[in-house]
């Protein structure tokens, strides 16, 4: 094995070590922001227990427990305002979900053209599967059924995320709070926009044309 083909390797290993974790990454705030968008809609069509518990939980973490300041906070709590604090924290999930959904697929990409390297530089024949794992091994073997997965993400992203967005506007006008109303319109367009790029990327590029010929559609 010459010089150029260990580096390739040792590269190979490192990228898809780095891919993984961006992968968890990538997993673990696509859970976060469908439970904070959940949160955020159940808030914003004033669904009763939830505000309860809302404010149960802000009691037992400042430690109040007093009956009559529980019943106040209740009645009083600026509920609209946490809304809001939740349509910015959804604004930022939303960017990382996108950036780390690209970035792995991208890498995947990136795995499938190094795979085809490290082969010509080992001078392996078409018959041998060694370093085809993300490549042509890969997709000979993935089931019809693993692809609709990424649909089902993006359809349940979606309708959660357009019912909670329409739900916060029509609630702002039907209040009076149309400087509030323009104030998150002003954060809602953006967040639309990462979610189709998300919805877009993990079409595209997750598909077998686009990890073995490097092509975006």
């Amino acid at each position: 094995m010459n010089n150029i083909a260990e580096i390739l390797i040792d590269h190979y290993q490192k990228t898809y070590e780095l891919t993984y974790m961006m992968w968890k990454q990538r997993n673990r705030l696509f859970i976060l922001l469908i439970i904070i968008i959940g949160v955020a809609t159940l808030l914003t069509f004033r669904v009763s227990e939830a505000n309860s518990l809302l404010v149960d939980l802000i009691a037992k973490i400042f430690s109040i427990t007093d009956q009559k300041r529980i019943d106040q906070l209740r009645t009083s709590f600026p509920f609209g305002v946490i809304q809001s604090i939740l349509l910015i924290t959804i604004f930022f999930l939303m960017v990382n979900l996108y950036h780390r959904a690209l970035y792995v697929l991208r890498n995947y990409q990136y795995l499938g053209a190094l795979e085809k390297e490290i082969r010509s530089h080992l001078n392996l024949s078409k018959a041998s599967i060694g370093f085809t794992r993300e490549s042509t091994f890969y997709w000979s073997r993935r089931s019809s059924i693993l692809g609709s997965v990424k649909w089902f993400y993006i359809v349940l992203l979606g309708i959660l995320l357009l019912t909670f967005l329409s739900g916060r506007i029509i609630d702002d006008f039907q209040t009076g709070s149309f400087l509030l109303a323009i104030a998150e319109l002003i954060i809602m367009i953006p967040i639309l926009l990462y979610f189709f790029a998300y919805a877009n990327s993990s079409i595209f590029l997750d598909s077998e044309d686009s990890i073995l010929n490097g092509k975006n559609r």
